[in-house]
């Protein structure tokens, strides 16, 4: 069997290292901002970059990376670190309240215990509301010495522009191919390698997602999510297969229906098979195209992320009776 690899925490990915050696000259040349933001698709690892900036800031003895031996390092594996803080919503889907920005002021406000930099990790930057984000803002107005606040969104445009102005912003793209596809295949299980490339392409080439779809459980849910599309394609009642488009992660479900479209407006314009990210869907793809336009798919994959961004702003909406109207819209912009 395959001895899977774990990546250091100390050290970033091979495709960030363009980023990290920009970030690391301006620490070294003392023109590191008192924040940053992160922003790039979700699966290219803005989370692991940001903390291993954290490590290096908080290393005694700091090298290329964080020396991993240091007394500080110790802590930092142990996640016990007193000058390092993680901020993000208490449960999926939610947002990050005003009271979690008041114990950030409070941590930030507080000298270095370790004697060095203070670091602050929030993500995603998108998921706070205007009074957690007015708060925050003081901070990014007035920081402290020696502390860093580190952003991450993978939905830039949601985060508020005045946060915006007050960090230095970073767009990480995907990353190379052939990098995603060497990282994949030292991280997946021998079976899961052989189908490496299959899952980068559904996951638009983002590595980390790819890993994630090699989850069994994912695999099963997107089988069933296909069946569902088919049946609802050949003519099914949308409310009564509902139930089965909101099994499982509903953001997955979310995400698929929009690669679909994505893919098929793609092979519209292109015909070109060998480009598709999900081959099994031809078939449903060739039935599409006698009832659908491209314009029609493009409204209709709007109507879907207003419901992604709806979940992960934190609203609360009725799932089921919110996938009755998508899947209805569906069949009238795709079907008929």
């Amino acid at each position: 069997m395959t001895e899977l690899v774990k990546d250091s925490p100390l050290i970033p990915f091979v495709w960030q290292q363009d980023y990290w050696n920009q970030l690391t000259e301006q620490h070294r040349s003392g023109r590191l901002p008192h924040a940053l933001l992160l922003a790039g698709a979700q699966g290219i690892g803005k989370y692991h970059l940001a903390r291993a900036m954290a490590a290096y800031l908080l290393c005694r003895q700091p090298g290329k990376t964080a020396c991993g031996n240091c007394a500080s390092c110790s802590l930092f594996y142990a996640g016990t670190h007193p000058d390092l803080m993680e901020v993000m919503p208490e449960s999926e889907g939610k947002q990050i309240k005003i009271e979690q920005i008041r114990k950030l002021q409070t941590f930030a406000n507080k000298t270095a215990q370790q004697g060095g930099f203070r670091v602050v990790i929030l993500q995603p930057a998108d998921a706070m509301n205007i009074n957690a984000a007015n708060a925050l803002l003081k901070n990014l107005e007035e920081p402290g010495d020696n502390v860093l606040f580190i952003l991450l969104s993978h939905r830039l445009n949601a985060v508020m522009a005045t946060i915006k102005s007050r960090c230095q912003q970073f767009s990480l793209p995907v990353p190379d191919k052939e990098l995603a596809l060497d990282w994949l295949g030292r991280h997946l299980s021998s079976h899961g390698a052989l189908h490496a490339e299959k899952l980068l392409r559904m996951a638009q080439g983002n590595p980390l997602l790819a890993q994630e779809l090699a989850d069994e459980a994912l695999h099963k849910q997107r089988d069933k999510l296909f069946f569902a599309m088919e049946n609802l394609t050949r003519g099914g009642d949308p409310v009564e297969l509902a139930p089965g488009f909101i099994e499982g992660n509903l953001q997955w479900t979310l995400r698929w229906m929009q690669q679909w479209l994505n893919d098929w407006c793609r092979w519209m314009v292109t015909q070109d098979e060998s480009d598709l990210s999900f081959p099994d869907m031809l078939p449903l793809y060739r039935q599409w195209q006698h009832s659908s336009d491209l314009e029609k798919a493009r409204l209709l994959f709007q109507e879907v992320g207003y419901l992604r961004t709806q979940l992960l702003s934190g609203a609360n909406p009725n799932i089921q009776l919110a996938m009755e109207a998508l899947l209805i819209r569906w069949v009238d912009k795709m079907l008929l």
